[in-house]
């Protein structure tokens, strides 16, 4: 075990630096509530596949499998550190690990390239300027104002029932039981299901509750009334309920992420039969809308298509 440490202790300084580099830069754009950037979501990871590099040796840099896996292992490390010292959710490894870990595979691969081809000595300062590329690029993202764009994403089932039977387990839902509900994916990572949805009054105006595992609230204002036609209803969720769990925080409570509405419909098929569509609106403030709205269509399809299943397992005759 000495002998291979002894080895190897070049590239395992190398992990740790890496290891201590994304914990670090998580701290920072943490701080700065920066996390939605080019910077910490494209360029920090590509940082991270190239440090074990810097600290391995020529025969090492030349495999390509080494070139890899390495940098795989260290991106691994640093996530699963920031999950540990709970400033990520686990949830936030599924988002993050798709481009930390092809942008830390193109970075070492590029490195690799330009050590053997064009200069093959390790030269620390050029290698010390690339790990503060995010510190000198982050200021000037930051003086970009970020878009802001509106997304929205639609679900649809067919119900064997009539549509007024449809309508009343719509504008209520009466709690969920574990039994009913089809918990996915998601929800075993941390994201919450729904329990109930509670109606006060009827018509534009009227208040909604919608009630979620672990206590999280959507307070809903009633928008457009269409009795056994179609129902929608603004979205605000009470801060006070938004667990502490760095996802939820992040979520529901960050400057990027906003739901703004939703809404259901009601298309007769026949009279025994109807098509019901649920589309939910949101608002993405950020340099990576593009990204966010990948996540954002994952997270309410999965959602969306769960509660229908259990209104239609509850309305079908």
């Amino acid at each position: 075990m000495a002998r291979l440490a002894s080895k190897y202790y070049l590239l395992i300084a190398g992990v740790a630096i890496g290891i201590v580099y994304g914990l670090v830069t998580r701290i920072v754009w943490g701080q700065q509530m920066a996390l939605a950037t080019l910077t910490y979501l494209f360029v920090i990871p590509t940082v991270l596949g190239i440090i074990p590099l810097i600290f391995s040796s020529e025969a090492q840099v030349r495999s390509y499998l080494f070139c890899i896996f390495v940098p795989w292992l260290t991106i691994l490390s640093a996530l699963l550190t920031l999950v540990l010292v709970h400033l990520e959710g686990v949830i936030c490894l599924a988002i993050l690990g798709a481009p930390f870990f092809i942008l830390g595979t193109v970075g070492a691969l590029v490195y690799r390239l330009i050590r053997i081809h064009i200069n093959n000595k390790k030269n620390l300062l050029p290698s010390i300027a690339l790990i503060l590329t995010p510190a000198l690029l982050a200021p000037v993202e930051n003086l970009i104002i970020s878009p802001s764009d509106v997304y929205s994403d639609s679900s649809e089932i067919v119900i064997n029932s009539p549509a007024e039977r449809v309508w009343q387990n719509i504008i209520r839902v009466a709690p969920i039981q574990d039994r009913e509900y089809r918990t996915g994916f998601f929800n075993y990572l941390g994201v919450p299901r729904p329990v109930e949805a509670e109606l006060f009054g009827e018509g534009p105006g009227a208040l909604r509750k919608g009630h979620f595992e672990g206590g999280l609230l959507f307070v809903e204002h009633i928008r457009e009334w269409q009795p056994g036609r179609r129902v929608s209803f603004d979205i605000e969720v009470d801060p006070n309920t938004v667990a502490d769990r760095v996802f939820d925080q992040h979520v529901l409570k960050g400057n990027y992420f906003r739901f703004i509405d939703a809404a259901y419909d009601i298309e007769p098929i026949s009279d025994t039969q109807v098509r019901l569509r649920l589309t939910s609106r949101y608002r993405l403030t950020s340099k990576v809308n593009f990204y966010g709205k990948l996540w954002g269509d994952i997270f309410l399809r999965d959602f969306q298509d769960r509660l229908l299943e259990v209104i239609k397992e509850r309305t079908d005759q």
